[in-house]
């Protein structure tokens, strides 16, 4: 039994998991970049058993997600699904697109190595799909990171609205039986409130519990985009 508490000794070593993914990150793309050059440079029957290692990068990436798993942190929340899956798919087209162009110039290159003075031909199909696959790869890697940022940002704003954003009185107007779910009795809440500028609005959401009709509840919205509903926060506790 350990005496340490577990989320300290984590803030111990703030360096770990950061480190953890980048390494991780590396040893994916470099798998990618392994496998697209043996493929090239050794076709056929030379390098036909770097087809089994496809699976490592995939299990990487898996573990990297792993490591976010129970995260609280806003900024590495926003990077979920769509961030991550496009950085996960440029980095992968970004090193097989370079590992094709090593790949394709590899017969000329070791040739010059071992002096026998052979000419540089990448073959053109070859070295075309090399390059458009890391150009591609490398505008997929730009958009993920400026996706991600966008959503870090809304991530932060939307926790702020969620703690410190004005709190207006809401009634439940109409309650309905969530048909998503055959395991698990869920209901569709529907909540009117009025925003700052005197509008009614309606906010629907899945709730656990059946409320009764007219229940006064507290919500939480963004006064310059009342109507976002990634910025409507319910308070349950029933108001008086």
């Amino acid at each position: 039994m350990s005496t340490i508490d577990p989320r300290r000794r984590l803030r111990r070593r703030p360096w770990f998991l950061p480190v953890l993914r980048g390494t991780l990150w590396t040893l994916s793309g470099g798998a990618a970049f392994g496998v697209a050059f043996v493929l090239t440079a050794f076709p056929f029957d030379d390098g036909a058993w770097t087809l089994g290692l496809v699976a490592i990068p995939i299990l990487l990436v898996i573990a990297i997600g792993l490591t976010d798993a129970n995260t609280e942190i806003p900024a590495r929340q926003a990077r979920y699904p769509w961030p991550f899956s496009l950085w996960t798919l440029g980095l992968w087209a970004a090193c097989a697109g370079a590992g094709i162009l090593l790949g394709s110039a590899w017969p000329s290159i070791s040739g010059i190595l071992s002096e026998e003075g052979l000419e540089a031909d990448p073959g053109r199909p070859l070295f075309v799909l090399g390059a458009a696959l890391l150009l591609i790869g490398a505008g997929i890697l730009v958009g993920a990171a400026l996706l991600r940022a966008s959503r870090a940002i809304l991530a932060r704003h939307a926790r702020s609205i969620r703690l410190t954003g004005p709190r207006v009185p809401a009634v439940v107007t109409e309650v309905t039986r969530n048909r998503g779910d055959n395991t698990v009795e869920l209901w569709n809440i529907t909540l009117q409130f009025q925003d700052s500028q005197g509008a009614d609005r309606w906010h629907r959401l899945v709730h656990h519990r059946r409320l009764p009709i007219g229940s006064r509840h507290w919500i939480r919205y963004d006064p310059e985009k009342p109507g976002r509903r990634s910025t409507l926060f319910v308070e349950w506790t029933e108001r008086r």
